[in-house]
């Protein structure tokens, strides 16, 4: 692995990984080659390049200050839009349609994004400044132009990255935003037996989630990820209401109906009959596993889900999503 490139060996590559070890940023950097940023997630893009032997072996490392110095160089592509969700309610479907047009960068659900964005947690002292300056040279890194027809990078953002709602729009000001939610008993159940990371204690700071570090102790799985969820809606619910910029919410129910026409008018899309026809081949493909056509899930959902998972949406979740509802049908 080398270490501080210059530009010219910087050509192609991108930050597939940044760490905070000994207080120091370090950006990791993979060849890219003809790799664009399609599959449903980030990380599952850098691991088809990784089966290539060049980018396996060949790696660079540089300092954020490198990462932040290039930036002011090179700025790469304009952020067009963000997506924000709950988790489990269509924001990997979202992400495809966008990417389903080739103008278009979408990062789903990026490491190096993630690593930014919590870096204050890890590093005491880390400055809201400091984070924007990182998250933008970031992005851009991300977001450089690599083949012609690229115009705009989207994220797709983890979902309790809303909670930095108001710190990622001083990042990016004026870019449009979308919250994504759904009826809370579905969301439950598909976390039921496959758990986001954010449904473990551990990932988020109890802080973050408005409880002290002792309300943790014997609080069922259930109970926690159902205030997890809450306080994730809460968030992107205070957002829309304080909004300043363009922003919309969409109910998972809505996708199929009003997608199209809500990113097109939100993010501005200009949709060729040739876009509108991509659009269409991606939301009839399961948004996570592309190769299988999409299944809708909704009653298998009711059905499965525990009672207890129903009970802790009911008292939870409800009232928010209800709230987003009135917002979304008001809007």
């Amino acid at each position: 692995m080398s270490h501080g490139p210059d530009d010219a060996r910087l050509e192609g590559w991108a930050p597939c990984r940044v760490s905070l070890a000994d207080g120091a940023p370090r950006v990791e950097w993979c060849h890219l080659g003809a790799q664009r940023f399609t599959a449903p997630f980030f990380d599952q893009t850098l691991e088809r390049r990784l089966r290539h032997p060049f980018a396996l072996l060949f790696r660079h490392q540089t300092s954020m200050e490198d990462l932040v110095r290039r930036h002011a160089e090179r700025p790469g592509l304009p952020v067009r839009g963000l997506v924000f969700h709950m988790s489990r309610c269509g924001s990997t479907l979202v992400a495809q349609l966008l990417a389903a047009l080739p103008r278009h960068i979408v990062l789903s659900e990026a490491g190096p994004v993630d690593t930014v964005l919590r870096a204050h947690l890890r590093m005491p002292g880390i400055t809201d400044a400091q984070r924007i300056e990182w998250l933008r040279a970031v992005v851009g890194a991300l977001g450089q132009r690599r083949f012609p027809e690229e115009e705009a990078v989207f994220l797709k953002l983890d979902a309790w990255h809303v909670l930095e709602l108001p710190l990622l729009q001083r990042a990016f000001p004026g870019v449009p935003w979308l919250f994504l939610y759904r009826e809370p008993v579905e969301v439950m159940a598909s976390h039921q037996n496959h758990r986001g990371a954010h449904m473990l204690p551990g990932l988020l700071e109890p802080a973050l989630l408005g409880l002290e570090a002792g309300a943790l102790e014997g609080m069922p799985l259930e109970e926690y990820g159902a205030r997890v969820l809450a306080r994730l809606c809460e968030a992107g619910l205070r957002g829309y209401r304080e909004r300043q910029g363009p922003a919309r919410l969409l109910d998972y129910r809505r996708i199929a109906t009003d997608g199209a026409a809500l990113l097109s008018d939100l993010f501005g899309l200009e949709l060729t009959p040739e876009d509108a026809e991509r659009l269409r081949g991606a939301a009839e493909r399961d948004a996570k596993n592309p190769v299988l056509p999409f299944a809708d899930d909704t009653a298998d959902k009711a059905h499965r889900v525990s009672g207890v998972s129903r009970e802790m949406a009911e008292r939870y979740l409800r009232p928010v999503y209800e709230a987003l509802e009135a917002e979304r049908l008001r809007g």
